[in-house]
């Protein structure tokens, strides 16, 4: 395979992968629409304070009511209303923000651009209040603080620590801040003014209850307890605001932005992460009434009708008119015609767009006529003067216009899905024929499509114009006319199509072979078709890795393979990893692994290797002391050095547990080029025992002893693709000996069992993409401060090293030769491609964070496979073949230095 393949294939997988942001993830936002002000010159309140206890669940609040007396005295003493706010899948704490005070769901383009800034500019209430200040955490109030109008504090990003005691400090900050300041505003005559202006917005973002349960869980004494902290900074807050303004015009609204699971994380649609708390009252606020069920994208146009600002112009949120007391139904109904205008504003202008195309057609649920419809009556309504009546007639159509809004948002996802599928198509069809003809004459002549092409190449471009396209949709719909170009100058397609046309005209079956054109293509289809489908459920369903082991079993004739495969087929079916942590595995599976390095060591064939393993037995021994130490005697250890403040200080349990741990890794790629030989085996076992220590350091459960196992089966894959080899000549095999010849049905079996190791790696465990089973405790021993990019480095390490070690086994089966390596990768890209077309039509924009996730990692994933493999066949190439001895130690390795240095390589029987 040439080096230009490569570049064509990166590219190609490139666009493709570019793809899913323009078809599925693009931004439902839309910019430049005008906002719509409440008609009205009086408005219930002129401020109001927002306070988010971020992480707080709805069932936490309401079983402990002793940890908040005084938000429980608001809601049992009819001095405001209360209930059950619904937030949004995903449930993170930027989504949550961005729908309580700008009434959107999480802007889906946010997932190629980060989610701790805003990714696009989005109207909220801080931008129509007339001065916003914030406190809180620097993740949640940078998000809104880039206006002229507002004005944030917020604390060092050092102190959000899961390792912490008590988080509690983190609100305790923000009440304390807030007391400051409006000392200092009480003094300031300018700073007095501007608070008293109407309009004015105050957010106060209380992250200890989220620090708390993600470092100590939500059933734990901080999480509970920090709730009492938040109910009394509350009670002192209210108590100065009151002596500060006396006009009684300020409404409040307690919330949270998502909740939790027992085990300390969110992102997903469980009850526990959904449902959040809230408690109004106040100024515009109704007192009293039965516990209400709202969604939080409602509680934006609630806070911008309480203070009379514009509803933000993207808000998807329905005003709760039952929630307020404005002394006047005139002014709610007047709230409610402005949201109804609000949300018309956004379909008209979504419909705009796409209504010139002539098979353009209207939501059939809500079209032109029911729009004008409802604006004529909800205006005759309001003329009558039966608000009540219009309120209910806009609350039972409202969802028809969100779902309007949403069919013109994804009007062209057809279309642009069967282009991108048409590329897929045509870039498999290239890459077989380029992996049954290698021969690239002419290069550069076959990039340039001949005059058969000239007419599709035409219908695309005008199309695309008439579509008002853009660049990169356009090259979706010429992609495929490319590809197809190329397919027919490098195999001429269309000339032997005339041939086999010609031969079953003619009936002339005796030059057509009806077994070799027929019956193996459709065999070969078969068997290709259900690899595919049980690779692809095997992303669905980690339960179906069952059947890849299964698969795997029938390799190789071994009883020591089917019982290995079988063993592993238990993993799949226990509980993913990160649900909870099972520290006893995690020690035992380094102490298993000395036991087996100790048992190796006394085997007379592997007598050059005892050194290694007698090594590794300590080290792994070490391994499972640091854990045992670092889980379970810390305590012990602090109180023994308690007189020495200056060793206590450099020895605290997270610094030096983490020092140690991240010298692990790079520790981990130089040794094993130290401890062995030039020899295939030694840098095999050398490479495969040290990876094990940092992965072992990343376990919290059963992942540890799955990949020792999962080990065990790469070496007898090793083993049976060398079995032309004794085990003495197989020991003695160096690493630069010449490759053994093999045919396409090799090459296709390693490609499945490769692809299929890839798969065990990924989905053995758990689910890789699985955002709701991420445990913080799996990185304690690396990080506690929460650092998104850090803990995705390391999250992905984990990942990696298994696929390291495949890539390394796989990387010695071909001997290291380049061209094989890429044979196999091309192999792998037939698979994972046809893989990608199936995840690209399972994509999702809508439901959890944990579903949206999982059909992102699955579409990349799967198309990065093959890429990924090449780069890590790459890497584990030159690792294997890295000498660090050959210069420090040359006269100990002589014999074997000058075998390599030899120019001419050896085949397996001679370097055995």
């Amino acid at each position: 395979m040439s080096w230009k393949i490569l570049v064509a294939s990166i590219t190609v997988h490139l666009i493709l992968i570019y793809s899913i942001f323009d078809v599925y993830y693009t931004s439902p936002l839309v910019h430049g629409i005008p906002p719509q002000f409440i008609n009205s010159q009086s408005f219930p309140a002129k401020r109001i304070f927002i306070i988010s206890a971020d992480g707080l669940r709805y069932d936490t609040f309401n079983k402990y009511p002793d940890m908040s007396p005084y938000l429980h005295s608001i809601m049992n003493n009819r001095k405001g209303i209360y209930g059950l706010s619904r937030s949004h899948v995903p449930t993170e704490s930027r989504p949550g923000h961005v729908a309580i005070f700008a009434g959107i769901t999480e802007d889906i383009s946010a997932v190629a651009k980060g989610w701790k800034k805003n990714p696009v500019q989005f109207d909220s209430v801080f931008n129509r209040s007339s001065n916003s200040w914030m406190w809180g955490s620097p993740d949640i109030v940078n998000l809104f603080d880039d206006l002229p109008n507002a004005k944030s504090f917020f604390y060092s990003s050092d102190e959000e620590d899961f390792a912490s005691e008590d988080a509690s400090k983190l609100d305790k900050w923000v009440f304390d801040h807030f007391e400051t300041f409006l000392t200092s505003a009480s003094t300031s005559n300018e700073l007095k003014m501007k608070l008293n202006e109407p309009k004015s917005v105050f957010f106060l973002h209380l992250l200890g209850i989220d620090t708390n349960g993600h470092g100590n869980k939500p059933r734990s004494k901080q999480y509970i307890e920090n709730i009492k902290v938040v109910d009394s900074g509350i009670e002192k807050v209210q108590k100065l605001v009151d002596e500060f303004f006396p006009d009684g015009k300020t409404a409040w609204l307690f919330t949270s932005d998502h909740g939790m699971t027992d085990w300390g994380s969110h992102g997903a649609g469980s009850d526990d992460e959904v449902l959040t708390p809230f408690v109004a009252w106040g100024a515009g606020i109704k007192k009293g009434g039965p516990k209400l069920d709202v969604h939080q994208i409602d509680l934006a146009p609630l806070i911008s009708s309480l203070i009379g600002c514009p509803i933000p112009v993207n808000s998807m949120g329905i005003l709760p008119v039952q929630m307020m007391d404005s002394k006047s139904s005139g002014y709610e109904f007047k709230a409610i015609e402005a949201n109804f205008r609000q949300l018309k504003e956004q379909i008209t202008f979504l419909k705009n767009a796409k209504s010139g195309r002539f098979w353009f057609t209207q939501f059939e649920k809500f079209g032109d006529k029911a729009m004008e419809s409802l604006r004529n009556t909800l205006n005759q309504l309001g003329r009558d003067r039966r608000f009540s009546v219009a309120t209910s007639l806009f609350a039972e159509n409202a969802h028809l216009m969100k779902e309007a809004i949403v069919f013109y948002h994804r009007y062209d996802r057809q279309m642009l899905g069967a282009a991108v599928s048409c590329s897929f198509i045509a870039w498999i069809a290239l890459v077989v024929s380029f992996l049954n003809d290698s021969t690239t004459n002419g290069t550069y002549k076959l990039l340039i499509p001949n005059r058969l092409f000239t007419i599709p190449f035409l219908l695309a471009f005008l199309f695309s114009v008439y579509c008002y396209l853009s660049i990169t949709q356009s090259i979706y719909i010429f992609l495929p006319v490319y590809l197809l170009s190329i397919l027919e100058n490098h195999s001429h397609l269309t000339r032997r199509a005339r041939e086999y046309a010609t031969l079953l005209f003619a009936k002339d079956f005796t030059k057509l072979r009806i077994v070799d054109t027929f019956m193996k293509p459709f065999v070969g289809f078969v068997a290709f078709t259900i690899t595919i489908c049980i690779f692809v459920l095997t992303f669905m369903d980690r339960a179906f890795l069952a059947a890849v082991f299964i698969l795997l079993a029938f390799i190789p004739q071994s009883k020591t393979w089917i019982l290995t495969c079988l063993s592993l087929c238990i993993f799949p079916f226990l509980p993913a990893v990160g649900v909870t942590t099972h520290i006893p595995l995690c020690i035992i599976s380094p102490l298993v692994t000395a036991g087996i390095c100790h048992r190796l060591s006394k085997r007379g064939c592997l007598a050059r290797q005892k050194q290694l393993f007698e090594l590794m037995v300590y080290v792994h021994s070490a391994v499972a002391i640091f854990i045992t130490v670092v889980n379970y005697g810390f305590e012990k250890v602090l109180t023994l050095i308690k007189r020495a403040p200056i060793i206590e200080s450099l020895l605290q349990p997270p610094s030096i547990a983490r020092w140690i741990s991240w010298i692990s890794i790079p520790l981990s790629l130089i040794a094993p080029s130290i401890i062995s030989g030039p020899y295939l085996v030694d840098r095999l076992i050398a490479y495969s025992l040290c990876f094990y220590v940092p992965y072992s350091l990343l376990s919290i459960s059963y992942e540890s002893l799955f990949v020792l196992i999962f080990l065990f089966l790469l070496t007898l894959f090793v083993r049976f693709e060398f079995g032309h080899l004794s085990d003495v000549e197989l020991l003695q095999l160096k690493i630069d000996a010449t490759k053994v010849s093999s045919g396409e049905y090799v090459e296709l079996r390693r490609t499945v069992v490769c692809v299929s190791f890839v798969l065990c790696t990924l989905f053995g465990t758990g689910n890789f993409a699985s955002i709701n089973s991420f445990n913080p405790s799996t990185l304690n021993l690396f990080i506690s401060v929460f650092s998104p990019f850090t803990m995705a480095i390391l999250l992905v390490l984990k990942l990696l090293i298994p696929i390291l070690l495949v890539s390394s086994a796989f990387a010695s089966i071909v001997r290291f030769d380049r061209e094989s390596i890429q044979r196999l990768c091309c192999f792998s890209l037939i698979f994972t491609d046809f893989m990608s077309m199936c995840f690209f039509h399972q994509l999702r924009d809508d439901g959890s964070w944990l579903d949206i996730g999982m059909s992102i990692s699955q579409f990349i994933v799967s198309m990065c496979i093959s890429l990924a493999l090449l780069i890590l066949l790459s890497i584990s190439s030159h690792l294997m073949a890295f000498d660090f001895r050959r210069r420090s130690d040359s006269t100990r390795f002589s014999p074997e230095i000058e075998s390599i240095s030899k120019p001419r390589k050896l085949s397996d029987d001679e370097a055995a």
